[in-house]
């Protein structure tokens, strides 16, 4: 079963629930929806700026 859960914050991609599973990733700190090639990109430019905890 497919059900449409929302869209991508960062590309407007339609984002599904796949047999009770999410094709997709939620912020934790936004609560925002993102589909995965567009979660790992923001993932790879957080790693390039300094940590808050490491200065």
């Amino acid at each position: 079963m497919e059900e449409l859960v929302g869209f991508c914050a960062q590309c407007g991609k339609p984002i599904h629930c796949l047999h009770g599973f999410l094709n997709g990733i939620v912020s934790r700190e936004t609560e925002t929806l993102y589909c995965f090639p567009c979660h790992d990109k923001q993932k790879e430019t957080e790693h390039t700026t300094p940590d808050k905890c490491h200065k």
